[in-house]
């Protein structure tokens, strides 16, 4: 067809973009990316009553059990009728407070199916204080009883901000932030259990942001990918924490995707004479006028 079109006076270029429209109209050219696709593993919201202690509810989706205390020794999470507000994140309302009603810490835990293969995000809204250690203020990832990381701070990077910490509640240089505990925050941590690595950015606002190709990351740990069954939050006064969600995200196949079939040596021959009489007409109008 191409050598036909060139014996017409046609040049290269219009040759190869009567090939491209030709294809287009066919419906070969290639299909369009499509949209990716999130699979919510578990996630709380925390519309609860307000001013009733976390352990015993049973709210969200995707655990295995409700909320319960991590620890005898100190006191409870509470829920409060207030939201965290980060711009492209959706509230349902509600949220988990720190109360001073006894201890200077509160806990809270919950189980969840183990996460230890792929790549994994958890993602939450937080605001804590101005201090930390003691092991707080800590969003702790546990599997089959043993802390395996952990995101929060425990008086490590020489300042009070958000950082990746190992099982030791420890950080290193690259794992630290600088985006300081008491700021509000969108927090998305991604575990990539083959690289053997957590990313973590802290974000004032999650508009636009891309978990298949995201940014630099705030802070990262490489060599560690904790596998975790069991999510257990531990802090001091201030703390306020909302929108707690494990996901995964990966590529969607296009919606409807069906092969286009060959054409056959007969299509072809009618295509090629149908645009050989196309150029015959015009060449030939252009000669009358």
């Amino acid at each position: 067809m191409v050598q036909c079109l060139k014996a017409f006076g046609w040049s290269a270029a219009a040759v190869g973009w009567s090939v491209v429209a030709a294809s287009m109209w066919l419906g070969i050219g290639g299909g369009a990316q499509a949209a990716p696709v999130t699979t919510m593993i578990a996630e709380d919201s925390f519309s609860y009553t307000a001013g009733v202690s976390l352990p015993g509810q049973t709210g969200g989706a995707g655990w295995s059990g409700a909320w319960v205390s991590d620890s005898v020794s100190f006191t409870d999470f509470r829920t409060s009728a207030s939201s965290l507000v980060v711009p492209g994140v959706t509230s349902a309302g509600g949220s988990m407070v720190f109360v001073s009603a006894g201890t200077q810490i509160n806990d809270a835990a919950r189980n969840l199916p183990l996460q230890d293969s792929g790549v994994v995000f958890i993602q939450f809204l937080s605001r804590f204080g101005t201090q930390s250690g003691a092991g707080t203020p800590s969003i702790r990832l546990v599997s089959s009883g043993a802390r395996t990381g952990a995101i929060g701070n425990n008086g490590g990077c020489g300042s009070a901000v958000y950082a990746v910490m190992n099982a030791g509640l420890a950080t290193i240089a690259a794992s630290c932030s600088s985006v300081g505990l008491n700021t509000l925050s969108a927090v998305v941590v991604r575990i990539d259990y083959a690289a053997n690595v957590t990313r973590m950015w802290v974000l004032p606002s999650l508009v636009g942001f891309d978990y298949l190709n995201p940014p630099a990351p705030s802070a990262e740990y490489a060599g560690l990918a904790p596998a975790f069954d069991r999510i257990s939050i531990y802090s001091r006064s201030p703390a306020t924490l909302d929108e707690l969600r494990v996901f995964r995200v990966a590529n969607a196949a296009p919606a409807d995707t069906q092969a286009v079939p060959a054409l056959s040596p007969w299509a072809l021959m009618a295509l090629t004479g149908f645009l050989l009489m196309a150029v015959w007409r015009l060449r030939r109008w252009s000669s009358v006028t």
